[in-house]
């Protein structure tokens, strides 16, 4: 009798329980858990644990096993994204274990004393991480949190972290309807700031275009307090949007906040002086990641294929294709969108 998908998924995750390990130090307390650092008492292997809260309702390893976080850590296997070893379930909680790093990269970032990351080390970091999102975006997942807390560094490797916000979508990614935000402010793409239901992938370019800037200069592109003092950020560095720019943009913020976009910061071109050691490479393809309109944003895979990488890697057989084009929907789809978010209303 063949096993079923279940059945298979508990005889991999399966098997020890939370005494077989010895707690090492805690690494941090993240939106849906506490983190531990752990070592096997039998291999001396060195994993981390993540205790899941309590008021998810982890009352049966049914649920457990289709829990958001837990099933996308089952259909993501890349080198870059942090690998589920095992899963532990005892008196109603979860516990994720999955492979250990060294640090976030907000950590190296924060040793090396304001020291800037050089173009050369920028690439490396960028490459790694755009493959993993090639990989994410191809299987219709995206992260919506992606912040140098949830990446993770050990030597010279990189992998994305933190799933618990990561999504799954259908093949039509225009047609889903999402919670607004999700993503850590600073590196929250403007659709988002401005309440936007439909978002896609783009939200992860947006968020890396934030992070790469944030390599060159050790501090954070643009450091809102609030949603609306994070967009007037952004506009004092990359402009205010204009009909040419984002004019859905500008209509989403009449439309849902009332809100309109600071004319003092029309024509603003700050990038280039807050970022004046990323090389001119560099600077185009942060740019392009920063583009108001989400339809403009590069894919993973095109930003693989920017000159700033061109020159020193070749974009894999396997991810060359992976993350799809995406393209605006047609005036007929976004009256569909929209009538069908208003009767969620």
């Amino acid at each position: 009798m063949s096993l079923t998908i279940l059945e298979k998924m508990a005889k991999v995750y399966q098997g020890k329980g939370i005494k077989d390990y010895k707690l090492l130090e805690e690494l941090g307390y993240f939106s849906s858990g506490r983190v531990w650092k752990v070592a096997d008492k039998h291999s001396g292997d060195v994993f981390a644990i993540k205790e899941l809260k309590r008021d998810l309702g982890l009352t049966s390893w049914k649920y457990s096993i289709h829990l958001r976080e837990v099933k996308t850590h089952r259909d993501l296997n890349h080198p870059n994204i942090v690998r589920l070893k095992r899963l532990i379930k005892e008196n109603d909680v979860l516990y994720l274990v999955t492979e250990c790093m060294d640090m976030t990269l907000k950590q190296v970032m924060e040793n090396r004393e304001k020291k800037p990351f050089d173009n050369n080390e920028v690439r490396n970091i960028a490459a790694q991480l755009f493959q993993a999102l090639a990989y994410m975006h191809g299987r219709r997942y995206f992260h919506r949190d992606l912040k140098p807390n949830n990446i993770l560094v050990s030597k010279d490797v990189v992998k994305i972290a933190n799933l618990c916000s990561a999504r799954e979508v259908s093949r039509n990614y225009e047609e889903d309807w999402y919670t607004e935000q999700v993503t850590t402010l600073w590196y929250m793409a403007p659709e988002l700031l401005l309440l936007s239901w439909s978002y896609n992938p783009a939200v992860d370019m947006w968020a890396m275009g934030a992070i790469m800037s944030e390599l060159f200069t050790s501090t954070p592109l643009f450091q809102g307090e609030t949603d609306i003092d994070q967009i007037s950020k952004i506009c004092s560095v990359i402009g205010t949007p204009t009909k040419e720019t984002w004019e859905d943009g500008l209509q989403l913020g009449k439309e849902i906040r009332t809100f309109e976009f600071p004319k003092e910061y029309e024509g603003a071109d700050e990038l280039a002086k807050l970022v004046p050691n990323a090389d001119e490479d560099a600077m185009s393809l942060i740019r392009w990641l920063c583009s108001w309109d989400h339809w403009k944003r590069p894919t993973a895979t095109e930003a693989l294929q920017h000159p700033f990488f061109a020159s020193h890697y070749t974009v894999p057989k396997s991810i060359a294709t992976c993350s799809p084009k995406l393209k605006a929907p047609s005036p007929a789809k976004r009256r569909k969108l929209e009538s069908v978010k208003e009767s969620t209303q």
